[in-house]
């Protein structure tokens, strides 16, 4: 194998005596010393993250949580896990929300953000800002990534991290900012206020993520929800969920044929 067909990784290194992650030593530089948040951040190739940093992250996925079975992409879970491995129903619930529900939509909010923000560098006001959404999202045609709320006037995981960010004092944040702009516009104009996944763009980007890595972080933000439908619905294994009842299955197609080395 040449020097050249060789695959090169920044990633980590497993070595006698300690490994290293990010070109850092586990044992000296990150153990005990790096908070969970801010390994996620270097593993998607971001900065690291400070304390004050990774609490408005735990902050985040609490109000994140919403772990109700109802909810569609909670049912791939349910459905994955009905024959008993909550690793089945996870894998379940992470491709179901990788689509057009969850941390991909926060990836896709992120780009609408920072198009937008470099759009009204130097004409930042409200007209602007909407020639600029206009422009870059054709806002009356369609919702904005980020943006809806299903039979609610707001969301209220939005709504109670918005509330712990004025307890703790955390009033800063541009995209954030941008973020409560668009909404009174897309309010004004579809009814849509912003979602969680349009919130933890706006964060994940004053955290310095890029749109490219928010998608993977934004998952760590709700995966709590799908663990706790794994687990349960591990648990439960409900046989209704395993097999579909006779009578809800209807045949339709060539008949039966019989097979000439049948015997009799």
């Amino acid at each position: 194998m040449t020097h050249e067909s060789r695959l090169r990784t920044h990633v980590g290194h497993a070595g006698h005596g300690d490994n290293r992650f990010r070109g850092r030593s586990v044992a000296d530089a990150l153990t005990g010393r790096t908070p969970y948040w801010s390994l996620i951040s270097q593993a998607v190739g971001n900065r690291d993250l400070s304390p004050q940093e990774c609490s408005e992250l735990d902050a985040l996925s609490a109000a994140a949580c919403a772990a109700d079975p109802r909810i569609w992409p909670l049912k791939s879970v349910r459905l994955g896990a009905a024959h008993g491995s909550a690793t089945a129903g996870l894998v379940a619930g992470l491709l179901a929300t990788d689509g057009v529900h969850g941390p991909r939509v926060s990836g896709l909010c992120a780009a609408v953000l920072v198009a937008v923000a470099t759009a009204i560098v130097g004409h930042d006001d409200d007209a602007a800002l909407e020639a600029a959404l206009e422009r870059h999202f054709a806002v009356r045609v369609r919702p904005i990534p980020g943006f809806g709320v299903a039979a609610r006037a707001q969301d209220e995981r939005v709504a109670a991290f918005a509330a712990w960010r004025a307890r703790a004092g955390h009033d800063g944040g541009r995209h954030w900012a941008l973020m409560r702009r668009i909404e009174a516009i897309a309010i004004r104009r579809r009814r849509t206020p912003v979602n969680i996944s349009g919130a933890a763009a706006a964060v994940l980007l004053d955290l310095d993520f890029t749109p490219a890595q928010i998608h993977l972080p934004a998952m760590f933000v709700i995966v709590q929800n799908l663990v706790a439908n794994a687990v349960e619905g591990a648990a439960q294994a409900p046989a209704i969920l395993r097999q579909l009842p006779p009578d809800a299955i209807e045949y339709v197609g060539v008949p039966p044929r019989r097979s000439p080395r049948a015997g009799g």
